[in-house]
């Protein structure tokens, strides 16, 4: 009996690390926005595409570093909160200093889906898209 209560406690810390799944932000991540949806106003969302808003189609999200990048002209946000829970990570930042910018992604750890809200003075944007280990 005491041998199988040894054994159990060695392999369960092993089975909680393997269910965090393969996009839990310990190796960088590529995020392709998919679709988003720009609204100004409440009543209005318009649909787009990741140029709609100005952002590249690909993140590079390095949780590890803490950034977030895959801009052309190098522009880089970031990361100044990493949270988990019911099998997500859930990531914030701000750009208070230069355009009064918040923003917040979930990316399913098991399936690497992701979904984004990007929320400025004069409205926001949503972003849908996966994401992939680089």
């Amino acid at each position: 009996m005491r041998l199988l209560a040894a054994v159990l406690v060695l392999l369960l810390p092993v089975s909680g690390a393997h269910a965090a799944g393969p996009y839990d932000g310990s190796t960088p991540l590529k995020c392709r926005i998919q679709h988003t949806y720009v609204c100004s106003d409440p009543t209005i969302c318009v649909r787009g595409t990741a140029e709609t808003v100005l952002l590249p189609p690909v993140l590079v999200v390095d949780v590890g570093r803490r950034t977030v990048s895959g801009d052309t002209a190098g522009r880089t946000a970031r990361i100044t909160a990493v949270g988990r829970g019911q099998g997500r990570m859930l990531l914030h930042g701000e750009e208070v200093q230069m355009s009064g910018t918040a923003w917040n992604v979930v990316v399913e750890e098991a399936s690497g889906a992701m979904t984004g809200a990007v929320l400025t003075h004069a409205g926001g944007f949503l972003l849908f898209g996966t994401c992939a280990a680089t």
